[in-house]
């Protein structure tokens, strides 16, 4: 972020706002927030399949609006925000309506103590005022449904993508002159307080920063400082005089995916990648001309920003600028006719694997992938998403499966074998015009400066691909981990095998959550035993220091991952005379749990 943002001066953007939902999308963006792609998912629709609206109890156009603007964070994310849906707008079922008048609830927090409505009297105005339930009735909490949303994502948002320093009752109580200080050197942000769990607070702007002040009894802390810097945070502590440690400031829980900073591509021949997961073979080839089919209405399309045909020239595929992806097969005929993007159709690809129907798959300027087989309806989450436009995309059937090649404008190349999932990415660099895969696993990267092919090694371009195809034998669905069905436990247990130890450190760390319980049995368990002992047997693993103790404290369950455990002791005694220090004292460990003899 290298632009501050004076938060102090936004009452001066929220009296001049015009549009509805035009300040809400630029706050989003300014605290992180970033268009997920794919579907919402929280719609109208889903909320009361069917319902029309009944026109003797109007719905205020803003609240309509909201629910289908691609500006709603809550309709994409729900779980930032804490709170529920409420559609169609209905009455209290807890608290009683204000006289002479009936709420109509848009939304409550989770523990439904607090709900948030507007007047049935007032449902006939475009977008009326927001009331919400106090000790003392219902009082106004918003001026409009459009500011209630706009306020919500202030309230949440910060939490999530921000720095966060709360300030603690004590220390408000112990030196009452930091509110004085917040109040003399920082301004209101023109919004009403906030009202909520028996609080209500009023919310003051800094440069790159929001200070929320807390009042009453159910403001845990009175003071919560959000930066959208850890510098803007530490600015606001210093003048309001507090004392903070480290561990008292948290950091943003969300934080957007890194974008390459690369040089432009430039290849040798002869020359590869640090892994050797590539090898240059030519240079300054001449770029593939790629063969569409010119089916009727392929050329005449409006906007039309893209197109490709799949291997065998029965199936093509178009892209047009309003985000739409376009489907044909070779005779002319429409297969598919989507609105896949909020952006413009940057590049697409097609391929039918073994067996089956064309499988599409489409990229825009928001760097959204979206992936999905042409006769079925796609799934509502995008395939994939980095923060740089898709700059290219091909496909093709290897002797191995189909596999999928994306590039993106900062430079990387993310290449997948679709029938493991396994990935890679490589940081080719900037400038590439188009991608091209050929059935023998030769990537064409063309550039300004011509077309180089590069010879994939598919050992080491995707390490953990048998691992992962083993995996995909179990039916994880069926078996349990200690938070229900074991469906995220497979791709965990690959993530322990990545050659990147923050990645596999997580892994092993959520693994223990999922997998580890002393009181009741976890079939899972069992399963994922015998695959992390196989990573624990590898010596470049990058996560043997903690794998070992979680397969130790598996054995430590009630169930049959403790026999899997056992059955697997042998093979890994000889680590109690590993050099690593943690590693023996967690075959130690191992040992003592399972009551195998040291002797």
């Amino acid at each position: 972020m290298t632009e501050i943002i004076d938060y102090g001066r936004f009452a001066e953007r929220l009296a001049r706002r015009q549009s509805r939902w035009e300040l809400l999308d630029e706050v989003q963006r300014e605290w992180g927030y970033e268009d997920p792609g794919g579907e919402p998912l929280v719609t109208r629709e889903g909320e009361a399949p069917g319902y029309e609206p009944d026109e003797s109890d109007p719905i205020p156009a803003a609240l309509l609006e909201w629910w289908d603007s691609p500006v709603n964070s809550f309709a994409f994310r729900p779980r930032l925000y804490w709170t529920h849906s409420q559609w169609p707008p209905s009455s209290s079922d807890t608290v009683e309506d204000p006289p002479d008048d009936r709420i109509r609830v848009i939304m409550a927090e989770y523990e439904y103590v607090n709900e948030w409505g507007y007047l049935a009297s007032e449902a006939h105005l475009p977008d009326p005022k927001v009331m919400v339930n106090t000790h003392d009735g219902w009082v106004m909490q918003s001026r409009s449904i459009s500011e209630f949303f706009l306020h919500l994502a202030l309230e949440r948002l910060p939490a999530h993508f921000g720095w966060t320093l709360p300030v603690s009752r004590a220390a408000v109580d112990g030196d009452p002159a930091i509110v004085q200080r917040l109040q003399a050197a920082y301004r209101e942000l023109g919004l009403p307080p906030w009202q909520e769990m028996d609080a209500d607070a009023l919310s003051y702007g800094a440069p790159d920063a929001l200070i929320r002040h807390g009042r009453g009894p159910g403001a845990g802390h009175p003071i919560v400082i959000h930066g959208r810097t850890r510098a803007a945070v530490v600015q606001v502590a210093e003048t309001l005089g507090l004392t903070w440690t480290d561990e008292d400031l948290k950091a943003p829980s969300e934080v957007p995916s890194p974008v390459e900073d690369l040089p432009a591509a430039s290849f040798t021949e002869g020359g590869t990648d640090d892994r050797f997961r590539w090898t240059v073979i030519s240079t300054g080839g001449t770029p593939p001309v790629p063969s569409v089919p010119g089916v009727p209405g392929l050329r005449e399309l409006p906007g039309r920003t893209a197109m490709a045909a799949d291997q065998d020239g029965t199936t093509v595929v178009a892209g047009d600028s309003t985000g739409r992806v376009h489907v044909w097969a070779a005779d002319g005929s429409r297969i598919a006719d989507r609105a896949l993007h909020r952006a413009p159709v940057t590049a697409v690809a097609c391929h039918r694997p073994d067996g089956g129907g064309p499988v599409v798959v489409s990229g825009d300027s928001h760097g959204v992938l979206r992936y999905w087989a042409a006769d079925r309806a796609p799934a509502r989450t995008a395939f994939d998403r980095r923060r740089a436009p898709v700059a290219a995309l091909t496909s093709a059937r290897l002797e191995t499966g189909p596999a999928l090649v994306a590039g993106w404008a900062d430079g990387l190349a993310r290449v997948w074998d679709l029938r493991s999932m396994d990935v890679a990415d490589l940081p080719i660099g900037t400038g590439v015009e188009a991608l091209t895969l050929t059935s023998d696993g030769v990537l064409q990267v063309t550039t300004g400066q011509g077309t180089a092919a590069l010879r994939l090694d598919r050992d080491r371009l995707w390490p953990t691909r048998g691992l992962r195809l083993r995996l995909g034998e179990i039916d994880w669905g069926s078996l349990w981990g200690n938070r229900g069905p074991a469906y995220e436990v497979p791709g965990l247990i690959a993530e322990v095998a990545s050659d990147d130890e923050d990645t596999a450190q997580a892994a092993v760390k959520r693994l223990y959550g999922l997998l580890v319980s002393k009181h009741t049995p976890v079939s899972a368990a069992a399963a994922a035993v015998p695959f992390l002992v196989e990573r624990m047997l590898i010596p470049t693993n990058r996560a043997r220091n903690t794998l070992l103790l979680l397969i130790a404290d598996i054995a430590d369950g009630p169930g049959e991952e403790r026999e899997a455990v056992i059955a697997a002791v042998p093979s890994l005694l000889h680590l109690r005379d590993d050099e690593h220090p943690s590693i023996r004292w967690a075959a130690g460990e191992l040992v003592r749990i399972c009551g195998v003899p040291t002797a």
